[in-house]
């Protein structure tokens, strides 16, 4: 009999089903990591919603559990790596509060633009002061989106009917897609200038991380105001409450924080904010969803074995996986390259099996290679759900076979057109676990996908190659391989740099503008031992 531990205070109709399916159940409040870890040695599953941390301390004794669960899609709570380490699979809830979040989000706005938190309070007090609470209204005005995902979708459809403006920033959302949700796709430094009300639904990565600071918040108009409900940070908060201070923008609504609860909170004494203790989730409806579907994907994959929703590792027996494991490998890392190199938005991924590759189904290589490319673009991927996530953005991707000659047993070719470019690159196994990319644009290579890479487009002449080799040698970096390339003698080449460090952009411009270089693009992958760049 499996035994559930759940926290958080999981639903009761949630309960209900593990009970049903025969499962041992122990419901307790929160624990901080250090009790987790104290008591999850006995547990074959585990629940949370988003209070406990499930983190490297709390799993170290979990020497039986087989899944965490996430009630809802958020897994910043829990440690991913280390759970995949302990060979614990993490399944979230996906969708479960896209509507529960997208209300929230014009709750926040409604109330920022009629300041009935302020309004209320000024009545409680006894007071009847009509002329200081003057609103805007949401018609006709123009709402920004950053991040068109199923919330900010959501939010987008709900605007509309508001009679707003709509306009989105989301890197990987196609034209197609965006004229679709009735929204008109724009740079964010667009967004940023156009809008007078913006709303961030992106998720929490590399990238996003202080998305929106002071040199962006000065650039809004006066009247902007600014809701989040997606993650703390992509708003830099600091930045943010000194706007507000200085009435740079008119106001902000915000529902989530860097720290959960908030500590030092700059915000405290502003009368242009409004703050809510992470609640776009927390509607009845939303939580008996997500419990519901938690309870459900665990008991399945503990009685039968299947994974729905896995955030950490695909869905594929063990057998299969081993044999596969270095053709996953592969593509990955092309999509991983593709993604960093090819610069625009992209349109379409075109994915080519050439030669004798040793399986009949390609799927799971496919699902690596767009796990590869949305990695540095989203907050959570897999192999699961890549091939939805691309679908949802209106990303155009076909699969072909082809028994054309090459000068290996096999290569698998990646595509991308973009709204700026178009590159193909070629990669193959050498002694069948040895990945390589063997062309670049249909230059050969015979590259090592791993670690920090730099990529150089220059004119076939002399000295060009030491030139180079010194600028980065002269910035204390040293080169640990190196592939060239040509299409013609005289003609254009290219060269492939495996570096043990990052250049300074100040150093990759200098190269630019070395002789007959005519661009230079670093990229950074994982170090196959480590998974670490």
């Amino acid at each position: 009999m499996a035994k559930i531990l759940v926290l958080d205070n999981l639903s009761k109709e949630g309960i209900e089903i593990f009970k049903q399916a025969g499962f041992e159940i122990d419901v307790k409040p929160a624990q901080k990591p250090e009790e987790l870890a104290q008591i999850i040695g006995d547990y074959d599953g585990l629940v949370v919603r988003s209070a406990t941390k499930v983190t490297k301390e709390a799993l170290s004794n979990a020497k039986k559990l087989k899944v965490v669960g996430r009630a809802g899609a958020g897994t910043d709570n829990i440690d991913k790596d280390f759970a995949t380490q302990m060979g614990i699979v993490v399944m979230n809830t996906p969708g479960g509060n896209t509507i529960s979040a997208c209300e929230h989000t014009f709750a926040l706005l409604l109330a920022l633009c009629r300041n009935i938190p302020a309004a209320h309070n000024s009545m409680m007090e006894g007071k009847w002061d009509r002329k200081k609470f003057m609103g805007v209204e949401l018609r006709e005005k123009t709402l920004g989106i950053v991040g068109v995902g199923r919330i900010g979708g959501a939010v987008a459809k709900r605007a509309l009917a508001f009679e707003m403006k709509v306009i989105a920033h989301d890197p990987i959302l196609t034209p197609l897609k965006a004229e679709a949700l009735g929204v008109k796709l724009v740079s964010l430094e667009e967004l940023i200038q156009e809008s007078d009300f913006i709303s961030v639904h992106t998720p929490k990565t590399e990238k996003t991380n202080n998305m929106i600071s002071l040199e962006q918040l000065k650039q809004m108009k006066p009247n902007c105001r600014i809701v989040n409900c997606a993650r703390g940070g992509i708003i830099n908060e600091e930045d943010l409450a000194t706007a507000l201070r200085e009435k740079i923008i008119a106001g902000a609504a915000l529902d989530v924080y860097t720290s959960e609860p908030p500590v030092n909170n700059p915000f405290l004494g502003l009368d242009n904010v409004i703050l809510t203790p992470h609640l776009a989730a927390s509607t009845e409806e939303a939580q008996v969803v997500v419990a519901v579907d938690i309870a459900k994907q665990i008991v399945d994959y503990l009685t039968t074995g299947a994974i729905v929703n896995a955030v950490n590792v695909p869905s594929i027996d063990p057998e299969t996986k081993k044999a596969l494991q270095p053709l996953i490998d592969l593509g990955e890392r092309l999509g991983m390259f593709q993604s960093l190199y090819t610069r625009g938005r992209p349109t379409s991924l075109q994915i080519e099996y050439g030669g004798e590759i040793g399986v009949t189904d390609t799927y799971p290589i496919t699902a690596a290679i767009l796990t590869g490319f949305l990695k540095p673009l989203v907050e959570t991927v897999n192999m699961i759900s890549a091939p939805l996530q691309i679908k949802e953005r209106g990303i155009e991707c076909n699969e072909r076979k082809t028994a054309r000659p090459s000068n290996y047993a096999f290569e698998i070719s990646l595509r991308v057109e973009t709204d700026q470019e178009t590159h193909t690159v070629t990669g193959t196994l050498f002694h069948k676990t040895d990945a390589r990319i063997c062309s670049i644009d249909g230059m050969r290579v015979d590259a090592k996908p791993e670690g920090y890479m730099l990529i150089c487009r220059n004119e076939d002449k002399p000295l060009v190659l030491g030139r180079l080799c010194t600028r980065i040698g002269e910035a204390g970096v040293n080169i640990a391989n190196l592939m060239l390339g040509r299409d013609t003698k005289g003609g254009f080449a290219l060269t492939v740099l495996n570096i043990d460090q990052p250049l300074s952009d100040e150093v990759i411009q200098d190269c630019v503008k070395l002789p007959h270089i005519l661009e230079a693009r670093l990229i950074a992958l994982p170090n196959k031992n480590n998974g670490n760049h």
